[in-house]
């Protein structure tokens, strides 16, 4: 049976962002030292910035598609 779904705290998404806008794509160490500090596991940290970047990406392409049509 799969484990429940944790959210992330408001703590832990606004330390996830500040290191998400310094770096989109932090090392094997930063992910660590992130894990320890926000008690969360090395894996949750990097799906988390996976996650993040998928959301960026996207936002980045609608954007795009908007503006085109103006034009």
């Amino acid at each position: 049976r799969k484990a429940k779904r944790k959210r992330i705290t408001q703590r832990q998404f606004e330390v996830l962002q500040g290191a998400f806008l310094v770096r989109d794509t932090p090392s094997h160490e930063v992910r660590a030292a992130l894990a320890a500090q926000l008690d969360m596991s090395p894996r949750e940290v990097q799906v988390w910035f996976q996650n993040r970047r998928a959301k960026y990406n996207r936002e980045r392409a609608l954007k795009k598609q908007k503006e085109s049509q103006v034009n």
